[in-house]
């Protein structure tokens, strides 16, 4: 259990959750952690809250989250913020599993309790629809499940719709068309608006306790791709370093892609007390579709929404959060269009330190091969194989 008490859910700006947690421990097999999950009162002096009451069971490694619901709109939400904390928060990693054993997914029984139980049946069934719940029958009863990649694949606009500014929007009707008039492929997406940002996330981890996020690239950003662009450590592998009309005709050609679109990756570390500071810029991500880029000429079975990209960290203060960063972008791919299968990236093959946390994070490699500019790595990452984020 992580040392905070602050839960920052992810809209823009971060909401913030103030939040009070207490483990009690019943007996040797049950330890029982009770969270509350506060909104403050409002600026006019108005001291009533709301609140998300969750208790956590944990019997023998297996764990119950208890919900307690208010028969409103805001139940949805209610649920969505308890298995935000539960999944973000904690960490119930299996122990006492014999060596070469299956381990278990990640997941938690969902307990809803309601002043009204006769509407939980339907509410239940609404969250099975949503695609969140798993109803198992065990020992002749209804047990509901959530898995932590299922949560982490689900839009957060489907239960917070009045905070989520993001838009993952719902899927559209698929349409064809050409690129070059010989590559056939879905018709895409828009990118975000310039400078909305589209992508925020609290990492936390033993290195990292920071709010990141992503929001698109602009011509306003030109002086910090140019200072990034010729650090002898991204020139190495990017090559685009130069007088800044070098990268000035680079942003332009990258603004003029139909297949792809750039983000700017920006932290806001948290202080000693839970609150955010400022926000900090620090890498540079190139997500792009595989169908119609020059990969898709070196790689088998490309499929029609698998995504890559090209990624740097400009700034060398931000190189210890490589985990954290990657979880996020891996995050944004894979939830931002459910049919996205697989996310592939291509290191140069001399990259061992990068490759090296790629597969640490489940990528595996295809093969090595050449491209007309560099010999690289094919990694790929599927998403039948992706646990959810970290």
């Amino acid at each position: 259990m992580g040392h905070f008490n602050i839960l920052y859910l992810p809209t823009d700006p971060p909401a913030a959750r103030p939040l009070v947690s207490e483990v009690v421990r019943s007996s040797e097999e049950l330890e029982v952690v009770t969270t509350v999950i506060s909104t403050p009162g409002n600026a006019n002096g108005d001291s009533s809250s709301k609140t998300v009451r969750a208790t956590v069971e944990s019997i023998l490694g297996q764990a119950r989250l208890k919900i307690l619901l208010q028969n409103s709109a805001e139940d949805l939400e209610t649920v969505w913020t308890a298995l935000y904390w539960y999944f973000q928060y904690t960490n119930d990693a299996v122990i006492g599993v014999p060596k070469g054993k299956p381990i278990p997914e990640r997941c938690v029984e969902l307990v809803l309790e309601s002043d009204a139980p006769n509407a939980l049946p339907e509410f239940i069934a609404q969250l099975e629809r949503l695609g969140l719940v798993d109803i198992q029958i065990q020992e002749g009863e209804s047990v509901h499940l959530v898995f932590a990649n299922v949560f982490w694949q689900l839009s957060p606009e489907l239960f917070l719709s009045n905070l989520n500014a993001h838009r993952y929007l719902p899927v559209k009707p698929l349409r064809y068309t050409l690129s070059n008039g010989v590559i056939r492929h879905p018709k895409r997406p828009l990118p975000p608006p310039q400078q909305l940002p589209f992508y925020t996330r609290h990492c936390i981890s033993d290195k990292v306790n920071s709010v990141f996020k992503l929001r698109p690239v602009g011509m306003s950003d030109l002086d910090l791709i140019h200072k990034w662009m010729n650090n002898p450590r991204v020139s190495e592998f990017w090559g685009e370093q130069g007088p800044i009309e070098h990268q000035k005709k680079f942003l332009e050609t990258c603004l003029a892609s139909k297949h792809s679109f750039t983000a700017i990756g920006s932290w806001n570390d948290l202080d000693a007390d839970g609150n955010l500071t400022e926000w900090k810029d620090a890498c540079f991500f190139d997500i792009y579709w595989v169908k119609e880029d020059h990969l898709a000429r070196y790689a088998s079975n490309v499929q029609d929404w698998d995504r890559g990209v090209h990624l740097l960290v400009g700034e060398d203060w931000a190189r210890g959060r490589s985990t954290a960063w990657l979880d996020s972008i891996v995050h944004f791919m894979f939830l931002s269009d459910p049919r996205t299968q697989s996310v592939y990236l291509e290191p140069r093959v001399d990259n061992e330190l990068f490759i090296r946390l790629l597969t640490r994070y489940g990528f595996y490699k295809v093969k090595d091969f050449a491209f007309p500019h560099k010999q690289a790595a094919l990694m790929k990452l599927d998403r039948d194989y992706w646990k959810g984020c970290h």
